[in-house]
């Protein structure tokens, strides 16, 4: 206070003046989050990483059924009404469905489908029917679980909710593959029960690659994936989860791909878990999908 009295008044205002100038003309040129998705900023204000840009995919799962699968598209660019599809198409090499497992949803793996974004891939991150947004009446894996009156009915409902999925991932691909270069490849990264549904798109349509995170599959699955030309595919699992371990093992054995690999990790986790206990896991995941869709 002292000090202040000792400055003039008109200095003060002056000086005042000037800083309120200077602050507005700060503002003016930082950019703000919404203007550039791509920077994440912290609650300092300071740059952090980067993130795709992402927007709401709806999907008709089946032209006999008025349902939508709901999803985000991810992408490195901006997709504006001023590009052409040429030039969107471009703007990476290859393609990428996430699919969640059976106890979560797409939000789960996040960390996962942006890192893939983020490596120039098209990553389409799918809520399979009846959970995440994909939902409607008669077909909410919630729902089901409320109403169930024991455990065997919850799972025979639960059964019948997943008979369209392998319809619903088709009209998925074909989605992502509008978005896309005709000439590049698309993978499919599948978790735990969703393996099943991977392998299945595999048998309708040419897949350049698979990535299955402790995957939960049986006797007649694995049958249908040794049944596949040799498709390049990163097998991850958990050494104490003997059930998809020693799936994993199995199918990695029989897989003649020159680019397949597995990845093991000491104790028990699966699925997301597996992934967010492992903070080098999702670029992993990444890097190998885009070496082979390159």
């Amino acid at each position: 206070m002292n000090l202040l009295k000792r400055v003039p008044a008109h200095m003060f205002a002056i000086t005042c003046t000037a800083l309120m100038i200077m602050n507005s003309s700060y503002a003016q040129q930082t950019p703000s989050l919404q203007e550039n998705p791509l920077l994440n900023v912290n609650s300092l204000g300071s740059k952090t990483e980067k993130l795709p840009y992402v927007s709401t995919a709806r999907i008709q799962a089946n032209k006999d059924h008025d349902f939508l699968l709901v999803g985000d598209y991810l992408t490195t660019k901006k997709v504006v009404k001023e590009q052409t599809k040429a030039q969107v198409k471009r703007q990476s090499t290859g393609g990428v469905i996430v699919l969640h497992d059976c106890q979560s949803n797409r939000s789960r793996y996040n960390s996962l489908s942006e890192t893939i974004a983020l490596h120039s891939l098209h990553t389409l991150s799918l809520d399979l029917r009846g959970y995440g947004e994909s939902v409607a009446q008669g077909f909410s894996e919630l729902e089901i679980k409320k109403n169930a009156k024991d455990i065997v009915s919850y799972q025979n409902d639960v059964a019948l909710l997943t008979t369209y999925w392998a319809d619903d991932l088709l009209a998925g691909y074909k989605y992502l593959r509008n978005k896309m270069d005709k000439s590049k490849g698309i993978a499919v990264v599948a978790s735990g029960c969703s393996s099943a549904y991977a392998v299945s798109l595999a048998e309708k349509i040419h897949i350049s690659a698979l990535v299955l995170i402790t995957p939960e599959m049986t006797y007649g699955d694995k049958e249908r994936y040794k049944n596949l030309i040799d498709i390049p595919t990163y097998f991850i699992g958990s050494t104490h989860h003997q059930a998809s371990y020693s799936t994993a093992k199995e199918l990695f054995d029989w897989n003649g791909a020159k680019r397949t690999k597995m990845q093991t990790f000491k104790g028990d986790k699966t699925n997301r878990y597996l992934i967010n206990a492992n903070e080098y896991l999702v670029n992993d995941i990444a890097l190998w999908l885009k070496s082979i869709l390159r």
